[in-house]
């Protein structure tokens, strides 16, 4: 990870936490503590889905549960972050099975591998706003 250089250790940290805790919830498939980090009305940009941007709690639960429940999250292997005063920035690669339909793809239980590239935009300890790019070009490649 390669951190700002303008920006205080103790804020870092903070965004580092909120990220890995992000991470941490995802692989184990923890809706509720995915949702727990973000604000009433976080706005989640999933780029390249029809229904884009979502807003508020209610819809990012029903993203995740559907996203959760068609993908076996087995491990991340991070790449790089930036960091601002108001948001990081994560690169990734994400690694498990597509058990089911996602990215308007059916998975079949398929493994995959491939880059995320995360935003969030942070608020008094909140995101307020994430938005994901998944490699969807590598996705399809792999599940030809």
């Amino acid at each position: 990870m390669t951190p700002q250089q303008d920006l205080d250790e103790d804020r870092q940290a903070d965004l580092d936490r909120l990220v890995d805790g992000q991470l941490r919830a995802e692989h184990d498939g923890d809706v509720e503590a995915i949702l727990a980090s973000m604000a009433a009305t976080v706005v989640h940009d999933l780029v390249g889905s029809a229904d884009n941007p979502i807003h508020g709690l209610e819809a990012v639960r029903r993203r995740y549960q559907d996203l959760l429940a068609a993908t076996v999250h087995e491990r991340d292997v991070p790449l790089r972050r930036l960091y601002g005063q108001d948001h990081v920035l994560d690169e990734h690669v994400w690694s498990g099975r597509l058990t089911g339909r996602a990215f308007e793809i059916d998975g079949h239980g398929r493994w995959l591998s491939y880059r995320v590239l995360w935003l969030m935009e942070v608020r008094n300890g909140r995101i307020v706003r994430e938005t994901v790019w998944h490699d969807l070009a590598a996705i399809r490649r792999q599940l030809r």
